[in-house]
């Protein structure tokens, strides 16, 4: 199973032609999202709606509602992994290690970990200090 990180379901989401092949080639039944990816897409969809409605934005309120809604179409496609106790328990383990990574990325690297995922991202920095996490970087 391949799961992915924020910053390539990002590109995958918006259109890019390298991110969007190299997706075409997984067999969609091998392609997920841990439910963290999930909560920061929509917690940005959200944002930029609200920068829209007080006129901050490069884009329209239009624009930000027809994305917001287009992302809801989006995950309905993909199956999406469930943050769970084994999750939880190498979160903790990891936090007293001392992984240095920002919450929501050890949570994605557990899920990953927690349901034998490949994760795929662009974020070797940080990923690449979490024990026992496959990671298949793109970009």
């Amino acid at each position: 199973m391949t799961a992915f990180d924020t910053d390539v379901l990002t590109e995958i989401l918006m259109g890019n032609p390298a991110f969007v092949q190299r997706a075409r080639a997984i067999p969609r039944t091998q392609q997920a999202v841990p439910v963290v990816v999930v909560e920061e897409i929509l917690r940005g969809r959200l944002e930029a709606i609200r920068r829209a409605e007080s006129g901050k934005s490069a884009i329209s309120i239009e624009r930000s509602y027809e994305l917001f809604s287009q992302t809801f179409s989006d995950f309905q496609d993909l199956p999406i992994l469930s943050y769970t106790s084994e999750a939880e328990s190498l979160y903790r383990q990891w936090r007293k290690d001392r992984i240095r990574i920002s919450t929501h990325d050890l949570r994605i690297a557990a899920i990953a970990v927690a349901h034998s995922c490949t994760l795929v991202s662009r974020n070797r920095r940080d990923f690449d200090q979490v024990p026992g996490l496959e990671v298949e970087y793109w970009g």
